[in-house]
C-alpha cells in the first residue's frame, strides 16, 4: 500500500508542477487565482505544501482535502485522477476517446480545437464541423491519406530500419534512393489533395438555381 500511495504522491508533485508551469503561473500567482475563482483563502505556502507532497523536508505526507483537490483540477480543466495517476489523461473522457479511436491526447485535443464541440450553438463552430466532416466522408480522403501515411513512413525509414552499411557508397545510394522515393510520393499527396479538393469543392460549385418566373 506504501508504493501506491507514494506512486500517487509521486505523480501530483510531478503534474501539479507540469500544470503550474503550463499555466504560466508562480505559487503565489496560482494561490491568488484559485481565491478569486472559489473565493478560498490559500497561500503561496499551501501551494508549496501541495507541489512538495511527501517530500521528507517539509513533512507533509497527506494529500490536500478532496474538494480543495477538485478545485485545483477543475481550474486546470484536468481530472483529479489525472493529478494522482489514474490515467494518463487529463480526463477519464479523453482517455475513452483516445481508446476508441487509437489516437493520443494531444492528436484529440487538436481535433477539438478545429471542431469546437463546446459550443455547438456558434456559426462558427457549425462551419468548422461541417468542414471537417466533409473532408473525413470524402472518399478521396482515404486515397490521401494513404499517400501521406506513405511519406511520412519513408521519412523515418532511416531510423525504423538502422541498418548497417557495408560501405560510404552502399550508404550514400539508400538515401538517394530515399530521396527519389519521397520527391515521387510528394507528387502523388500532391495529386491526392487535388482530388480531394475537387470532390468536396466541384468547380462550377453544385447548387440549385432559382430562377424567378417573367
Amino acid at each position: 500500500m506504501k508504493d501506491i500511495i507514494d506512486r500517487k504522491r509521486s505523480c501530483w508533485n510531478e503534474r501539479l508542477k507540469k500544470c503550474i508551469l503550463d499555466g504560466g503561473y508562480t505559487q503565489e500567482s496560482l494561490a491568488h487565482a484559485l481565491n478569486n475563482k472559489y473565493n478560498t483563502k490559500f497561500t503561496q505556502k499551501t501551494i508549496s505544501r501541495w507541489v512538495n507532497l511527501g517530500d521528507a523536508k517539509n513533512g507533509i505526507k497527506s494529500f490536500p482535502d478532496f474538494e480543495n483537490m477538485l478545485q485545483v483540477a477543475d481550474f486546470f480543466s484536468v481530472d483529479v485522477g489525472y493529478l494522482t495517476g489514474e490515467t494518463d489523461e487529463d480526463s477519464f473522457t479523453l482517455e475513452k476517446a483516445c481508446s476508441y479511436m487509437g489516437l493520443n491526447g494531444e492528436a484529440i485535443k487538436a481535433i477539438r480545437e478545429i471542431t469546437v464541440p463546446e459550443n455547438m450553438d456558434s456559426f462558427f463552430g457549425k462551419y468548422r464541423r461541417d468542414t471537417f466532416n466533409k473532408v473525413l466522408s470524402a472518399k478521396e480522403f482515404r486515397n490521401f491519406f494513404e499517400c501521406l501515411n506513405d511519406l511520412h513512413q519513408t521519412s523515418i525509414s532511416p531510423i525504423e530500419e538502422n541498418r548497417l552499411f557495408e560501405n560510404l557508397d552502399s550508404a550514400i545510394d539508400y538515401m538517394r534512393d530515399l530521396e527519389y522515393k519521397g520527391k515521387i510520393e510528394r507528387y502523388e499527396l500532391n495529386e491526392a489533395l487535388v482530388m480531394l479538393i475537387n470532390e468536396i469543392y466541384p468547380n462550377p460549385p453544385r447548387v440549385n438555381l432559382n430562377i424567378k418566373d417573367e
